[in-house]
């Protein structure tokens, strides 16, 4: 038995070669072998229901291998500083240090060339896959609803998706300032410096603390989760997923769940199908388990998205990725859903709230927004997190590059707002268990100033900041006192 494995494989390797040195070999053949070195990975298939792809144990080892290898390059990449000084220190980085390097890169290229060849091979002795491939080859070719509706029942590297949207700039709302942003060159030729250090810190691993979400090894944790999130999206839900394309060209993953009604007889209740959800997640959180099923389970079509780098959309979340994200979703709404603004809620978990509000700023005409566990600023809560002697840096770095202002936003929209509070959230108070340091608390408080400046003043406001630091059960008696 391990014999005629062993021997399997040695016939793989010189697999290439073989079809090199025949001129006369099977073209169709050759050009599948070859199809296959970069096709996409599939995941799951719909038969009878959605079931996981079982490939064949070739495909499945050289997929584990390019696996291993493309997790030690990410992990590489975060411990390069730690790599780089072990490797001076032992010499390395002379004539023999660096002539063992290369030794060790060839052998390394052999290894990744060998597993693409046997994985190659795997996927063309398996009749599942051959056959994904040719209505992957079709939704390429002729790409209408037949073919979308064909390849939708796979799910596959989204890499290779078919994309159903792309940003149209004759659509794009006019763009607002923000007037705590930095935009004076003055400024930052006096800052520069400073702003050096803050860019390489919010481009290295700033953007990651802000949205941990983001980070290959947490999206490599939850694969099968996700995967199985999907799943239950699809078959149970009905859900529809698209691939959107934005302005900076990043690919945005979305799922939607149509709920309107199609009968014009159906009842009252089914008619809150005709107004959508649009759900934007927390800084860990993907459409595939986050807050979705809440608005779906109340009978509203909902339409997730996950951040640019969270789960399989591309790009990172830094500010202007994700406003041309949210926009693009807005966009894919109304004219690609057919859902009017004042037919659409936007409903923000967690630091969504930023990119929720951002929309509602633009598309003031939404018929309402909800924040749930959501903050007025993200920099009393950055500051929290660092040494007090990098305070300067970090609010210089979070006002430059990543000024998440919900409050702000919020001040333009004039519709309907629902906050919800998480009296027990320890992520969004500055005292981790202290109600009056929930920075949901000033959210409100700036929203009522912004909205009744009359009501609000400094004998209202204490009121106010005595009300919301009780509890709920204590809130009775309060008001009982008032």
């Amino acid at each position: 038995m391990f014999l005629s494995k062993f021997c399997d494989l040695i016939s793989i390797i010189f697999y290439p070669f073989r079809l090199v040195l025949m001129p006369f070999f099977n073209m169709i053949e050759k050009l599948m072998f070859l199809k296959c070195l970069n096709s996409p990975s599939l995941y799951m298939l719909l038969r009878n229901c959605w079931e996981r792809y079982n490939p064949n144990d070739f495909e499945r080892f050289g997929e584990n291998c390019l696996f291993i290898i493309q997790f030690c390059k990410n992990l590489g990449l975060y411990t390069s500083p730690l790599i780089m000084l072990c490797l001076y220190r032992r010499g390395y980085f002379c004539i023999d240090g660096m002539m063992s390097l290369t030794k060790l890169s060839v052998s390394l290229g052999v290894i990744i060339s060998t597993s693409y060849c046997i994985r190659s091979y795997g996927r063309i002795n398996n009749p599942r896959y051959t056959e994904f491939l040719s209505k992957l080859d079709d939704v390429k070719k002729n790409p209408c609803e037949r073919t979308l509706k064909n390849i939708k029942n796979y799910d596959f590297e989204f890499e290779s998706w078919p994309v159903e949207y792309e940003y149209n700039q004759s659509l794009a709302v006019p763009r607002r300032q923000d007037p705590s942003g930095w935009r004076s060159s003055i400024a930052s030729i006096i800052r520069s410096p400073c702003s050096v250090i803050g860019y390489m810190v919010i481009h290295t691993f700033g953007i990651r603390m802000i949205y941990p979400g983001s980070t290959s090894i947490l999206n490599y944790i939850l694969f099968n989760v996700l995967l199985d999130g999907r799943k239950a999206l699809i078959e149970g839900m009905n859900g529809i997923r698209y691939k959107l394309k934005t302005k900076d060209a990043n690919y945005i993953d979305t799922m939607f769940v149509d709920k309107r009604p199609r009968d014009r007889n159906a009842s009252q209740e089914a008619h809150k199908g005709n107004t959508l959800v649009i759900c934007s997640e927390g800084n860990a959180g993907f459409y595939e388990n986050g807050i979705m099923p809440t608005a779906i389970n109340a009978d509203f079509s909902v339409l997730g998205w996950n951040h640019p780098g969270f789960g399989c959309s591309t790009g990172m979340p830094y500010l202007d990725q994700e406003q041309n994200a949210m926009e693009t979703v807005m966009q894919f709404a109304i004219h690609k859903l057919g859902f009017p603004p004042n037919q659409i809620i936007l409903y923000g978990w967690s630091i969504g709230g930023y990119s929720t509000t951002w929309a509602a700023r633009h598309y003031t005409d939404v018929k309402a927004v909800v924040l749930d566990a959501t903050f007025d600023d993200i920099l009393p809560l950055a500051v929290r997190q660092m040494p007090d002697m990098l305070e300067p840096l970090v609010k210089m770095t979070i006002r430059c590059y990543a000024d998440l202002n919900v409050a702000e936003n919020l001040a333009d929209y004039h519709g309907p707002v629902k906050l919800i509070r998480r009296s027990q959230d320890e992520i969004i108070a500055t005292d981790p268990g202290n109600l009056a340091t929930n920075r949901g608390n000033m959210l409100l408080t700036k929203l009522l100033k912004r909205r009744y400046p009359q009501l609000i003043n400094n004998q209202t406001e204490k009121v106010l900041y005595r009300w919301l630091i009780t509890t709920a059960a204590d809130q009775g008696k309060f008001q009982q006192f008032l």
